[in-house]
């Protein structure tokens, strides 16, 4: 395992679990509608895949092409719950995978 690890939702939860966090209520909460919402990788999509991709895995087609992921909620869980996949188009999917290529970061207000 490299020296380096990647700070995710799931190694949050993770850390919880083991009691090496010092977990408020509220974080619990957002950790647990983020599970709820069942996030989708939407990079497949633009690569004409049609299979559901959750978020942390690549399409093979993906990662010839060494594409980053590029993910959204597919499930409303809350008012909290950000703007859901299916609310995107193919072009505004395109260019936040470009944006994410770069280092950037994905403004989807904005996209």
């Amino acid at each position: 395992m490299s020296s380096k690890v990647k700070h995710s939702a799931y190694r949050s939860m993770q850390l919880g679990a083991e009691g090496k966090t010092l977990s408020t209520p509220a974080k619990k909460a957002d950790l647990i509608r983020w599970t709820r919402e069942q996030w989708k990788n939407l990079t497949p999509s633009i690569l004409g895949d049609t299979k559901f991709y959750a978020c942390g895995t690549k399409s093979q087609e993906q990662i010839k092409k060494g594409l980053p992921s590029v993910c959204r909620p597919t499930i409303k869980v809350s008012k909290e719950t950000p703007t859901l996949a299916e609310n995107y188009s193919k072009q505004q999917i395109k260019k936040a995978v470009s944006i994410k290529s770069k280092g950037g970061r994905i403004n989807w207000d904005k996209l």
